[in-house]
């Protein structure tokens, strides 16, 4: 009867090619599918039915029309009009209603919502 001594088998070291191919692949994989916009919250709460009719006359009026926005009847670039948003608040206005026609979008309502609020102090409140 034969015995095999038990044979050392020389190690080969492990190839980490394949290791770097998956970690690169993974690593393009959740650079294009995250975003790097930032989210934020903007809080827009909806008023209750007749609530319009028996509240209080707004102080200034905004509407949003394409790239200028109109503020009580003045048709100005968003960064003016953000500047006498400031003046009307610092005169005493308190409330301002964001009139939303058809064709703005979502994120064009968001945006000045956001930049209102971050310029302002002004309770805001949107209508259609």
């Amino acid at each position: 009867m034969r015995i095999e001594a038990a044979t050392l088998r020389r190690r080969r070291p492990i190839s980490v090619t394949s290791l770097i191919d998956v970690i690169f692949l993974l690593l393009l994989f959740f650079m294009l599918t995250s975003t790097f916009a930032k989210f934020a919250e903007v809080e827009i709460t909806g008023g209750r039915a007749g609530q319009g009719a028996a509240g209080g006359v707004p102080d200034v009026i905004i509407r949003l029309v394409d790239e200028e926005w109109s503020v009580n009847g003045l048709r100005l670039p968003r960064e003016q009009a953000l500047a006498e948003l400031v003046r009307l608040q610092d005169a005493g206005a308190a409330s301002a209603v964001i009139l939303v026609r058809e064709g703005l979008t979502s994120q064009a309502l968001v945006g000045a919502v956001e930049a209102i609020r971050g310029a302002t102090r002004l309770n805001l409140q949107v209508a259609r």
